[in-house]
């Protein structure tokens, strides 16, 4: 058993693409999508993990789950390392791991009923024989369990609504009884009525379940009002890491106020007086990262140990860790107010 209420330990995780090319597609190089990440997650909490598209979110929850075999590091599962688990003890963890994917819309099965969708997990694991009743009990109890009527498990993928395939999708997940489920931005190609629903149906198996999330997603609102804590991430490395409050509140460092900056507020008169900080340019590509810390190169006030010399991922507060060479208890990295003025009006 894992010690001090930890469930997941992530140790120095990197997953490396190959680029190949050539006549006999030889390794030219490699898309550094993870790059050496390190976190921990409690029993029963849930963290967010941000980062603008391309940043390598996606690959970290598949990397964690194994089913992106890691490049080198450590995923350590409720005291296991599944990196140097045989393939019989990795099958035997794996029901306890599982996934909820991001479009509902391509991940259920347009042949399979309902019924077999759900159930199909349990008989795949030996658990349960196909068309018993106990499996038909089990598959109208988790969809009571997600807010749909069991008299659905003979219609299909097509005659449901987005909303109402990822509650199916959900139940699939929750079928194996698991204690960790990676989110991969399960509300983003939802309606935006729908996104609440779910989020709120989470929460609700999270509390009866003690479920343990990796939040994955775009929207820093809904990660802030689903999550404990919250990482950001950025060319494949994490630039922060603190509780919900504290990281909007108060971050340390410029990658993440320029993220904060781009929220809308919800009342129209501090939305139009609020002072917002674009990033210039693009991110660099993964398969040719900067030297020294990664986000230099937008950063404004980058100097010239950013430039080469990689920022270590320290605790600057308690609880709060960044890697920032500026970053100290004081917030030393705060974006000026003349940078953001002049950022917005260039």
């Amino acid at each position: 058993m894992a010690d001090n209420g930890i469930l997941l330990e992530v140790q120095d995780l990197k997953k490396h693409f190959p680029i190949t090319g050539g006549l006999f597609a030889r390794q030219i190089g490699a898309v550094k999508a993870v790059d050496g990440i390190s976190f921990n997650i409690k029993r029963g909490e849930t963290m967010g993990m941000v980062g603008e598209s391309g940043c390598g979110k996606s690959t970290a929850g598949r990397a964690i789950l194994l089913l992106h075999e890691p490049t080198s590091g450590h995923v350590i599962f409720d005291g296991d390392d599944l990196t140097q688990l045989s393939d019989s003890k990795l099958r035997e963890r794996r029901p306890l791991m599982q996934m909820i994917f991001q479009d509902p819309y391509a991940t259920l099965n347009p042949r399979h009923s309902v019924g077999k969708i759900v159930g199909e997990p349990l008989v795949i694991n030996g658990m349960m024989k196909s068309g018993s009743q106990e499996l038909k009990d089990r598959v109208a109890e988790l969809l009571e369990l997600v807010g749909m009527d069991p008299g659905y498990v003979r219609r299909f993928p097509h005659e449901f609504s987005g909303g109402q395939r990822q509650r199916i999708g959900i139940a699939r997940a929750l079928s194996l009884n698991p204690s960790f489920i990676v989110c991969d931005e399960p509300i983003s190609a939802l309606d935006v009525s729908i996104q609440a629903q779910v989020v709120n149906l989470m929460q609700d198996l999270q509390e009866q379940l003690n479920l343990t999330y990796l939040f994955i997603a775009h929207d820093l609102s809904m990660v802030k009002h689903i999550s404990h804590r919250i990482m950001v991430m950025y060319l494949g490395k994490i630039m922060e890491m603190t509780d919900r409050n504290m990281l909007f509140d108060d971050p340390l460092h410029p990658y993440t106020q320029s993220l904060n900056s781009a929220v809308p507020l919800p009342n129209p008169e501090l939305e139009q007086e609020r002072r917002r900080f674009i990033l210039k340019g693009d991110p660099p590509s993964p398969a040719n990262p900067p030297s020294g810390c990664v986000f230099h190169t937008r950063c404004p006030l980058a100097v010239e140990e950013c430039i080469t010399v990689e920022p270590e991922f320290r605790e600057a507060r308690p609880g709060h860790f960044v890697a920032c060479h500026l970053a100290d208890e004081e917030g030393s990295s705060k974006i000026p107010e003349q940078t953001i003025l002049a950022s917005v009006m260039t």
